[in-house]
């Protein structure tokens, strides 16, 4: 029960790592070749946790572009209302 505790530990500190460091040590794990036969299951799951962090960055990226074009937005239609009440209050 200890060894298993130690391990989940282990895990969750490595989860705390940054997100390269976490692809290394999967890429490191599937190129290990000590006697099993798993390794193109262990490369295909080292390439698609590859993608999934791409796809991630990737998504992070739109987001911080969605929510400032989101707040350009906010201001420009602001702008635009206190210009057309201007105009109202001139008339």
């Amino acid at each position: 029960m200890d060894e298993i505790k130690a391990k989940i530990d282990k895990e969750v500190a490595a989860a705390s790592n940054k997100t390269r460091e976490i692809l290394q040590s999967i890429w490191e794990s599937a190129y290990v070749l000590e006697g099993r036969d798993d390794i193109n299951s262990r490369r295909t799951i080292a390439r698609f946790a590859t993608l999934l962090v791409n796809l991630s960055e990737q998504a992070d990226k739109i987001h911080r572009q969605m929510v400032r074009l989101n707040w350009t937005l906010v201001f420009l239609t602001f702008a635009l209302l206190v210009f057309a009440a201007i105009q109202i209050w001139h008339r």
